[in-house]
């Protein structure tokens, strides 16, 4: 089931499985990525209560061994719409049967689309139902059409709100788990980041703990869209490797793939979130373009 929202020129639709944004029009144009199976299937896949992959697909969680699928499996499920109006959807999740062989929690997760002419914003919202504190990860992972037409992969940087100094552990393909010892500089007192299809030689680009709430993907003309966030802590970066793929995915965390060293623990994850018995914790991803005719 898809749903419509509408704010003047601008529409985004969004599809129940996974609460997935399927479509962003803003100045007559298709930010998103169309979706096409041979590259990539999603278009902008919710990941929760994991991000990323788990060390052998597994994870201690107070002292009892879950097997769980890589991003968690909020993406895989059908979520209820429990509000629409014009320019605003919501829709919402709960533990199933399934969900609690991997993840032993009783939870609320709603994410909530509001729209402007100018602006998307989507507020998440992570409940906890049980009567001990809930560790989870969460993320966003929207992939946007990139190049346009006219222009190359090559063209474009990404532009972050500060000057940011990043080494980043490198993703071995294989194990899908990071080896800090292979750490590369993505930047180095600087806020510029071009973009080549051969960063992505070794997967997802992970700038970790950074200071920025924004990056702006950018063209040699400066025109392009930018991405805000609230509550995440890092970003991942990604498109397919050696595929020279129509897209890249700008990607806000709280979590990451597993490390090689890890203790396996799932609360011992980096950038865990622990949500109390009976709290909330709320995270915004806002998506605007940038000089408007982008």
């Amino acid at each position: 089931m898809e749903k419509t929202i509408k704010a003047g020129n601008s529409s985004a639709v969004i599809n129940s499985k996974g609460a997935e944004l399927k479509s962003l029009i803003m100045s007559g144009k298709e930010l998103m990525w169309e979706g096409n199976p041979v590259f990539w299937g999603k278009t902008s896949p919710v990941l929760f209560p994991a991000v990323g992959g788990l060390k052998g697909g597994k994870t201690i969680i107070d002292g009892i061994e879950y097997q769980m699928t890589k991003h968690g499996f909020a993406r895989d499920n059908e979520f209820e719409c429990v509000g629409h109006s014009e320019n605003t959807v919501s829709f919402s999740f709960h533990e199933t049967t399934e969900t609690l062989k991997m993840f032993p929690f009783g939870f609320d997760f709603t994410m909530r689309y509001q729209l402007t002419e100018n602006k998307l914003e989507i507020i998440y919202e992570v409940s906890n139902n049980t009567s001990v504190p809930m560790p989870f990860c969460i993320g966003a992972h929207p992939a946007f059409a990139c190049p346009a037409e006219g222009k190359e992969f090559g063209d474009y940087r990404l532009v972050f709100q500060e000057k940011e100094t990043v080494c980043s552990p490198v993703l071995d393909c294989k194990t899908r788990l990071f080896k800090e010892k292979e750490a590369v500089w993505r930047l180095k007192n600087s806020n510029e980041c071009p973009l080549s299809y051969s960063l992505f030689d070794n997967d997802v680009i992970y700038f970790r703990n950074i200071a920025s709430k924004s990056v702006s993907l950018l063209d040699n003309e400066d025109k392009g869209i930018r991405i805000s966030w609230d509550g995440f802590n890092s970003l991942g970066v990604w498109t397919p490797a050696g595929m020279n793929a129509g897209f890249v995915c700008i990607e806000p965390w709280c979590g990451c793939d597993d490390y090689e060293n890890c203790s396996g623990d799932f609360r011992d994850k980096p950038e865990i979130q622990t949500c109390l018995p009976g709290g909330t914790k709320y995270y915004v991803l806002s998506i605007e373009t940038v000089n408007n005719d982008y």
